[in-house]
């Protein structure tokens, strides 16, 4: 279980972190009509990102703390759960399945871990 907890966290920052680097810094190319609003929003998405990504440098000392990480892996959990559901919505329009796809491995990559990490957790 700890070895996939170090996969997944690291998996993690360096999914989410690449791709909200990518739309902060030209959210322009994730969106083919270039409207402001697609712009706006791959923009927002790059920063909630980066946020995601950036947890798992604030818990990487704390991976083996029972409470660090039901609060890293609830929020991860979380977020690629509501995004598979968000991106399997728009997938009828965007025709693109991979990020739900991606989103959903992670979640329930997350979701085995946060119900197993007393596996792992010392303290």
């Amino acid at each position: 279980m700890r070895i996939l907890l170090i996969i997944v966290l690291i998996a993690n920052a360096l999914f989410e972190g690449l791709v909200g680097l990518l739309l902060v810094i030209s959210p322009e190319s994730a969106i083919t009509d270039g409207s402001v609003a697609g712009i706006t929003f791959a923009t927002n998405y790059g920063f909630a990102a980066l946020t995601v990504a950036s947890v798992i440098a604030w818990c990487w000392k704390d991976k083996d703390n029972l409470r660090t990480m039901g609060v890293v892996l609830g929020i991860l959990s979380t977020f690629h759960s509501a995004l598979t559901v968000a991106t399997a919505i728009n997938m009828s329009t965007t025709g693109e399945p991979l990020p739900t796809i991606v989103h959903g491995i992670m979640a329930l990559m997350c979701w085995v871990l946060f119900f197993n990490r007393k596996k792992w957790c010392s303290s």
